[in-house]
């Protein structure tokens, strides 16, 4: 493993900072450009663009679920079996995951070049907003077979090289940041030219993630005799990372709803003001997801090494890692919150009004919904996965969904924004529940894989 700290018996807050400071950064700097992203777009298209990138936002994130869905499950499998000494196992699984992904990729991306328009439409996009998305959408969909590639990040985490992904997303957010200026101030390719930087971005990435695998350098060595799917192999694989993709699904679901509600209540600036609080919220759902991600193969490794009693110390001092940066993330946004806005829009007043109050509302959120992905993850690395994809489903569909349609009738706008506190309150509070139930010592991990 390439830490120098040993998974089995190292101390486990430096290894969490070995492991998870890697992801979070490279999150972290992912979602900088994110931001950055945002801010061009409405600098050089507008109000009317900010909200096309919001109304689309969705579809890449179930593009990025299916990416979750073979990435998070093959890596769990990977630290496992490196746990146990087995390294053979986790080349099939390696091979399996990088099959089921040239199939879906293929699929995917035909499927949404033939149903984006329809989509579009059914969400309420209308006139100029839809000519936007559209254009948007179609480019960025061009773009999602090499962004599967982005699976492989998963797996050279749980290999033991977290610093390979980070730098990768370091180098494909600058070039991203560098081509939104030449396509959209220097070109005036407006629109367009956003998602063409995005997706160019993402092929450098993926060309360099793909390059480490093939040139003999990663602990888990490609072999073409192992791109083929066993069932026996991408089953447990599929079960075991449906949490995480049912999680990303189910935000993206909830995310349609939203929008759908804010532009029958709020019309188009009451979603660009969405896309404002989506760009803020990056910053900390891209910390928990590192954190969670990063914590994960030292839990997955020690249950292969039978160290389970050092799971429950890791989860711990990720829960405290989170929950410390949401309560300074809560102070920031309600003290500046004009200073944040102002990144974005500056020009309009009714979007600045809607979003200052909007933004105060949400900011209280943020430590309840980075606890309750850490609590995810951690069952997944468990293998718990009914109890993991329960509570991945719990705070974006069965809590949010009923709560937002009630608070909407009862206080209009203002319900949806609250809808957002009150489902991630609750999500936190069951999963604490459900924790309190398990006794993570006697549990014993079953594997269908032999």
């Amino acid at each position: 493993m390439n830490s120098k700290y040993s998974l089995k018996d190292g101390p486990i807050f430096k290894l969490l900072l070995v492991y998870a400071g890697p992801a979070v950064l490279g999150l972290l700097i992912n979602a900088f450009y994110n931001i950055v992203d945002r801010v061009f777009v409405a600098k050089y298209v507008g109000a009317e663009g900010l909200s096309a990138v919001t109304m689309a936002f969705p579809i890449s994130l179930f593009q990025f679920g299916i990416v979750l869905l073979f990435g998070s499950g093959a890596g769990i499998f990977i630290s496992k079996y490196l746990g146990e000494s087995r390294p053979e196992k986790a080349e099939k699984v390696l091979g399996n995951m990088i099959a089921g992904l040239l199939i879906i990729a293929v699929i995917f991306t035909f499927a949404g070049l033939l149903l984006y328009k329809p989509l579009l439409s059914f969400l309420g996009a209308r006139d100029e907003l839809f000519q936007l998305s559209a254009e948007y959408l179609q480019i960025i969909i061009i773009g999602f077979p090499p962004s599967f590639a982005l699976a492989l990040e998963f797996t050279c985490r749980a290999e033991g090289n977290p610093r390979l992904p980070a730098i990768l997303i370091l180098v494909s957010s600058v070039i991203n940041i560098v081509l939104d200026v030449v396509f959209m101030k220097y070109l005036n390719m407006g629109i367009k030219g956003a998602a063409l930087a995005t997706i160019t971005a993402v092929s450098v990435n993926a060309v360099f993630i793909i390059r480490y695998y093939i040139s003999g350098k990663s602990v888990i060595k490609f072999a073409w005799k192992n791109i083929k799917l066993q069932k026996e192999v991408i089953l447990p694989v599929l079960s075991v990372g449906l949490a995480p993709f049912v999680m990303d699904i189910s935000t993206s679901i909830q995310n349609l709803i939203a929008n759908s509600l804010l532009l029958e209540t709020g019309g188009t600036y009451a979603v660009a003001a969405m896309g404002i609080i989506f760009s803020v919220n990056i910053i900390f759902l891209m910390t928990a997801l590192g954190t969670g991600d990063g914590m994960q193969p030292l839990v997955s490794f020690n249950v292969g090494a039978k160290r389970l009693d050092r799971n429950k110390t890791t989860l711990m001092y990720a829960l405290l890692i989170v929950g410390l940066v949401g309560l300074l993330g809560i102070v920031q946004i309600e003290l500046f919150p004009d200073f944040i806005i102002n990144l974005f829009i500056n020009d309009n007043d009714e979007i600045i009004r809607i979003t200052e109050k909007a933004l105060q509302i949400f900011a209280i959120s943020i430590p309840f919904y980075m606890i309750q992905i850490v609590l995810t993850r951690y069952f997944q690395a468990l293998q718990s996965n009914k109890t993991a994809t329960f509570l991945a489903l719990l705070r974006p569909i069965l809590l949010f969904v009923p709560i937002v349609y009630f608070l909407k009738g009862l206080w209009g706008l203002n319900g949806i924004w609250f809808s957002f506190l009150f489902s991630d309150f609750l999500a936190v509070l069951v999963s604490f529940l459900m924790m309190k139930r398990v006794s993570y010592k006697r549990k014993k991990v079953m594997l269908k894989i032999d």
